[in-house]
């Protein structure tokens, strides 16, 4: 059975205060996460690869060729072949991001590597990918790290890569062990600061009443639940539980009587493809370019042309003092 948790591999770091932490860096980063994590996989010294400067070929700019050099983070060493590349990035950088995938992407496809494992991890995430699949095979908060340590040892540990002439990868089941995790003891959450703006929240878009604090909802559905477990909320107003227990890789089942809070939660976790939604928002700009109104009477006539609601008036947190 194993032991290792966020305490045994961290010690006494306090996730919560790492994204509001300004000196918290990705050099923290490598230091305080990613190194014990190395460490614990089983990877020693002499596997850890830091800062490798990969020759990358020319690429043409205008009439010249110019000569690119590309410094991956790490690079894990199996028997003297490259299994994989890790790439740290800041607390306030998202793992999920294109452009950090496609850089380390650009690492793990390079002539000197041509590994199919890559992963980006920012202190508080951990996004492992393979270069045959677009979404992450793995994605994990760094603070719930024992519900998953036995797939990431499965996947990164240098006991799981087959080695011959080269390293050759096998899919691993999708299973999650969960070790030691009992519902009925779980300890009690200390004093939660409240965070607004702090991250990238859906949550600022709306005004419906009696919204709950994302991270507080957050905390207290990861130090209650499972990953995979179902969460319930049967008066979940703006959805703000549901769509935390999406984030934090739970299921979700919420329940309301009021329209608009069905409305909102369905509106919210719609997907949607990025290219569509690119080529939606250009069809309505352009069209909206077109029929703008410029002088007072154009404003005038639209006004009277189109419907608005009348005799409606803002609420004081509104912002502004117009009423409609």
């Amino acid at each position: 059975m194993s032991d290792i948790n966020s305490a045994t591999l961290f010690g006494n770091l306090d996730f919560k205060e790492i994204g509001n932490n300004a000196d918290f860096k990705e050099d923290s980063v490598r230091e305080v996460i990613i190194l014990p994590l190395l460490k614990a996989l089983g990877y020693t010294q002499d596997n850890i690869v830091r800062s490798k400067s990969l020759n990358h070929p020319f690429v043409n700019i205008g009439s010249k060729k110019r000569k690119i050099k590309l410094v991956p983070d790490y690079i894990l060493k199996v028997e003297n072949n490259y299994a994989w590349v890790l790439d740290a990035k800041a607390p306030n950088e998202d793992v999920t991001n294109n452009e950090h995938i496609e850089q380390v992407y650009s690492y793990a496809i390079h002539p000197e590597i041509r590994s199919i494992y890559f992963s980006v991890c920012n202190g508080l995430k951990f996004a492992l990918y393979r270069q045959d699949t677009e979404a992450p095979v793995l994605l994990f908060s760094v603070d719930e790290i024992e519900h998953y340590w036995e797939q990431l040892k499965m996947y990164l540990s240098p006991e799981s890569f087959q080695v011959g002439k080269n390293i050759t990868y096998d899919t691993i089941p999708d299973v999650v062990r969960h070790i030691g995790f009992e519902y009925s003891n779980r300890p009690l959450l200390d004093e939660i600061v409240v965070t607004k703006r702090s991250a990238k929240r859906h949550f600022g878009v709306h005004g419906y009443f009696t919204k709950q604090s994302w991270n507080v909802v957050s905390e207290y559905i990861k130090n209650y639940t499972k990953p995979g477990d179902l969460v319930l909320d049967p008066f979940c107003g703006s959805g703000v539980t549901p769509i935390e227990a999406l984030m934090t890789n739970r299921k979700a089942i919420s329940i309301d009587l009021n329209p608009m809070a069905v409305f909102i939660v369905n509106s919210l976790i719609a997907p949607i493809k990025p290219d569509k939604l690119t080529e939606a928002f250009e069809r309505v700009k352009n069209e909206y370019i077109k029929k703008e109104p410029k002088t007072e009477d154009e404003i005038a006539e639209a006004l009277a042309k189109y419907p608005y609601p009348k005799g409606f008036i803002l609420p004081k947190a509104a912002g502004v003092r117009v009423a409609f």
